[in-house]
């Protein structure tokens, strides 16, 4: 008989620790729909791309906006990828 101890790890779920409001919609980039998901966390935009978190951008009270890239996969240019989400945010008055 087998006398060792079968030691079992617990699953667990992180949940997300941004809280904010959800802002959701779809915009063309690169000639291709895009399914955006933006968590607005005053004064941080968090930015997440078909499925993928590609970082954050923050603007100040004088509009002046500074962008944090997380490149994980296809979206290495934040002028690319990051714009046209300000511009349509600007669009809806987030």
């Amino acid at each position: 008989m087998n006398d060792e101890k079968h030691i079992v790890t617990p699953a667990t779920v992180e949940t997300n620790p941004i809280k904010g409001e959800k802002i959701i919609f779809d915009i063309l980039i690169k000639e291709k729909l895009a399914h955006v998901i933006v968590i607005k966390d005053n004064p941080n935009y968090h930015v997440n791309l078909d499925g993928e978190d590609i970082g954050y951008f923050s603007k100040d009270n004088n509009g002046k906006i500074e962008r944090f890239s997380r490149h994980k996969g296809a979206h290495h240019d934040d002028e690319t990828y990051f714009k046209p989400v300000e511009e349509k945010l600007q669009e809806i008055g987030k």
